[in-house]
């Protein structure tokens, strides 16, 4: 027998063997590339479309073109780096969902229109750092704009110190993309969930979804109420008008003294924290509004003492709220327990939530065991009966340890309990009432504190953010848009010096060297052996 022969063809065979190997895995690559498919294996599904989505994706009566003229380069902020990132990742998504109309997304660089000619005379794109959505229709939206400017100088008294990163994040935080800013420990405040996908389905929506002829929202003055304009940091009323307008409502403001009836466009009247009663005349406008016109009221009311007020309960809204299944008692929300309160802030801590059937508003929030930040609080009771037409349900509480004070302005610090006049905890704070009839849309939310949808609670916790938009949302119709939960982020930050980097560096070198090394001096020593 050859031996020579015989050790010469198992070489052959080897090098057979890696050449097939390595033809086989060029192969599967190249096919790979040609299938674009992905497989979501995360347990929660964190990177595919809910089925919710896909829902509302089917009611698009045109197609869409979602275009990023943004450019990614390392010269941009990281913070607009991780928004491109987390909107490459799912937007694959919507381009491969089969939908009712097409969904195609397109990265174009305006400096070079030779390369997508036939996309920029298409829809006359001509302006960088957009992130806009187009249809041949409907025309366009452009969901966010990335100003870029350079950094103010800190020296200059005449004008207010940012930086480039930090406005970046001041324009994203704007645009809704994310939630619930945390402060890190080099004090930069970096998000912790991404609403991306809540943002885009209401976008398209918004511009090739089914047309609303009610489609304004009214906020009523002439009684001291907040305004949608105040972008006071702590009382505004700012950021809750935004959240309005995501959802193709227009925001302004009416005075109903001055009116014979409320305007056919109205969907929505909002009165929010009102000082002053309302007259004889408004209140019929309103009980019209919503009895005869399909019109909804949200209604955000604080614990009043004055006694003008108290003689005319609920600023003169009480029979209205009556007839629709709804108690608002004149009293104040105690609690004696610090910690149902935030340490820092003082905000009251709400996380009771129904024992019974939840309602659709609230559901989503009780799953991910949301906290929602108020201050003073009042009572808002749900009254429904069988013989009613109208459906109401408390959607939140105060905590076990509360009780609603009666006649709490004529009562001293510290308060004991009056079990005769006095609620036990909890007590509900925010309820709902609806027609039983599904033909009438009218509907009536009644919230206990006003300070739920400020600014300060709206931006700064996302539990807030989360029940103003699914209010919004039910009395808007858009009931599936409801169990759209937000995506909480999974972020991991590694701090090192440059000799820590650099040692990692060699060794991630050296090691696999040494390991290589290694092999070739044992192939050696098993030679000479």
């Amino acid at each position: 027998m050859d031996f020579k022969q015989a050790k010469r063809n198992r070489k052959l065979d080897r090098w057979v063997i890696i050449v097939l190997l390595t033809s086989l895995s060029l192969s599967i690559n190249f096919l790979i590339t040609k299938f674009n498919a992905s497989i979501d294996l995360t347990p929660e599904k964190k990177y595919s479309l809910s089925r919710e989505s896909l829902a509302l994706l089917n009611k698009m009566e045109a197609p869409v073109d979602i275009v990023i003229t943004i450019k990614n380069d390392n010269q941009l902020p990281k913070v607009v780096q991780k928004l491109l990132l987390d909107l490459e990742l799912l937007l694959e998504n919507f381009e491969q969902e089969s939908t009712k109309h097409v969904i195609q997304v397109h990265h174009i660089n305006v400096d070079t229109p030779k390369i997508k000619g036939d996309d920029l005379q298409k829809y006359n794109i001509t302006e960088p750092n957009l992130i806009s959505l187009h249809s041949p229709n409907r025309g366009q939206k452009i969901i966010f704009r990335y100003q870029s400017k350079e950094s103010t100088n800190p020296y200059d008294l005449s004008q207010s110190f940012q930086s480039s990163d930090a406005n970046a994040r001041q324009l994203i935080w704007e645009s809704g993309f994310y939630s619930d800013w945390k402060e890190t420990g080099q004090g930069i405040l970096e998000p912790k969930v991404f609403r991306g996908e809540q943002v885009i389905i209401e976008s398209i929506l918004a511009l090739v979804g089914p047309k609303k002829e009610k489609n304004v929202a009214y906020f009523t003055r002439g009684h001291g109420e907040a305004s949608p304009t105040d972008f006071d940091g702590d009382t505004g009323f700012s950021e809750f008008r935004r959240i309005i307008e995501e959802s193709n409502l227009d925001v302004t403001t009416i005075d109903l003294s001055v009116i014979d009836s409320i305007p056919p466009n109205a969907k929505l009247i909002i009165i929010a924290e009102p000082k002053g009663i309302f007259l004889d005349k408004e209140i019929a406008n309103i009980r019209d509004f919503v009895n005869r016109e399909d019109g909804s009221i949200i209604l955000c009311i604080d614990p009043v003492s004055e006694n003008a007020v108290l003689d005319n309960p609920v600023f003169g809204l009480r029979n209205i709220l009556r007839e629709w299944g709804i108690r608002c008692h004149d009293m104040l929300i105690h609690d004696g327990n610090l910690a149902n309160f935030d340490y820092f802030s003082g905000a009251y801590y709400l996380s009771t939530y129904p024992s019974a059937k939840s309602h659709e508003i609230i559901k989503p929030l009780m799953e991910k065991e949301f906290r929602i930040f108020s201050s003073d609080c009042r009572p808002v009771e749900s009254l429904s009966s069988s013989k009613s037409n109208f459906i109401s349900k408390e959607l939140l509480y105060s905590s076990r340890d509360s009780w609603a004070l009666s006649g709490w302005a004529k009562r001293k610090k510290p308060y004991d309990k009056n079990r005769l006049l006095d609620i036990e905890g909890p007590v509900p704070i925010i309820t709902v009432s609806e027609k039983k009839f599904k033909k009438k849309k009218s509907k009536i939310a009644v919230i206990g504190s006003s300070s739920i949808l400020s600014n300060k609670n709206l931006k700064r916790n996302t539990g807030n953010s989360f029940l103003c938009r699914n209010i919004i949302r039910w009395v808007n119709e858009d009931v599936d848009l409801l169990d759209i939960p937000p995506s909480k982020l999974d972020r991991y930050t590694i701090t090192m010096s440059d000799d820590d980097f650099k040692n990692m560096t060699y060794l991630s070198v050296i090691i696999p060297a040494l390991v290589v090394a290694l092999g070739f001096f044992v192939s050696w020593l098993r030679k000479e052996l």
